[in-house]
């Protein structure tokens, strides 16, 4: 880990953090009373999810998010106990959003209520891009993910991608939407949306393998550096301006697919760390902790025997060049 440490920490930037709580309800069904045997709460939004990933492959990580509220200072203290520090900055109105998923195991089914979040003032985003230029200057990696609070504009995630480049840092966006098409304009060097978000960006009304190839060139084409689309059990797509890659990943007994995506984007990054140039590589690595992450009902959890082992199973195909 020597190298991880030389090169800095990676910064992960969640503007609409939420706190995670995830019940598993077997044989679930509306207008029913159901008595919750298992519950797990967690701090979660995209990017504390792949901080999650990338503490427990011990990289050196931090996290920057707004909060707010009660809710905000229970996600912090949980971020504390986990071991994984927060640089934060306070929002005055509202409470940072719970977001509620409930698996059911018996149909195979997630059932996800997430609430809006905090509405984001404007000195509030002000003090969230001083920090993301300060915690950029010693960071290798930043990784702006999710979705933008209210009274943040779709050009938010490319103003503060701008601003981290511009201290050294690279940078990964992992968004949908308006604040995927706008943030692009930013040049992160890696994006990852899954096939629906992709799709969407597109302009395609189907999400599939061949809607994945065509939305990562053009995604590429829009200024980022690597595609990366995720296509779920059927692995994903990665495009560069040099070439087009297939990732396939071995069958795997899902437990739950929350934070799979995320888990992936820091596995990401975490491989461009110590595979520098090797992009085969890169996207094995990335590939099996985003599937290693199906193994756990909470979004953000690895083990590394698990990424370990399932790296093995992981093929990358080069398509075109």
């Amino acid at each position: 880990m020597k190298d991880v440490y030389r090169n800095g920490v990676v910064t992960t930037v969640t503007l609409n953090a939420a706190l995670d709580k995830v019940y598993t309800v077997p044989q679930y069904t509306l207008d029913r009373v159901h008595r919750i045997g298992s519950a797990v709460t967690v701090p979660g939004g995209k990017g504390i999810n792949a901080a999650r990933v990338l503490h427990a492959l011990s990289f050196p990580v931090r996290v920057a998010a707004f909060v707010a509220g009660h809710t905000g200072r229970q996600l912090l203290d949980l971020l504390q106990a986990e071991g994984i520090a927060a640089d934060p900055v306070a929002a005055a109105a509202g409470e940072t959003r719970l977001a509620i998923t409930v698996l059911d195991p018996v149909a195979s089914t997630q059932t996800e209520l997430i609430e809006a979040g905090p509405c984001i003032a404007g000195d509030e985003l002000a003090a969230m891009r001083r920090k993301v230029e300060t915690l950029a200057r010693d960071s290798a990696w930043v990784i702006f993910s999710g979705s933008l609070p209210e009274g943040c504009p779709p050009a938010t995630y490319a103003e503060l991608i701008q601003l981290a480049k511009a201290q050294g840092a690279r940078t990964a966006l992992d968004a949908s939407g308006a604040a995927l098409a706008a943030g692009l304009a930013g040049g992160p060097d890696l994006v990852k949306p899954n096939a629906d978000e992709a799709a969407q960006f597109a302009g395609m009304p189907v999400a599939s393998p061949d809607t994945a190839m065509v939305a990562a060139s053009m995604l590429v084409q829009a200024g980022a550096g690597l595609a990366v689309v995720s296509l779920g059990a059927e692995g994903a797509l990665a495009a560069t301006r040099e070439a087009v890659y297939r990732i396939t990943i071995p069958n795997v007994r899902i437990v739950s697919p929350l934070g799979s995506g995320d888990a992936m984007v820091a596995g990401l990054v975490a491989a461009s760390l110590q595979h520098e140039g090797d992009l085969p590589a890169i996207l094995k690595h990335g590939a099996a902790c985003g599937t290693a992450a199906a193994l756990h009902k909470m979004a953000g959890v690895v083990t590394p025997a698990d990424v370990e082992a399932l790296e093995q199973q992981i093929e990358v195909q080069l398509i075109s060049s």
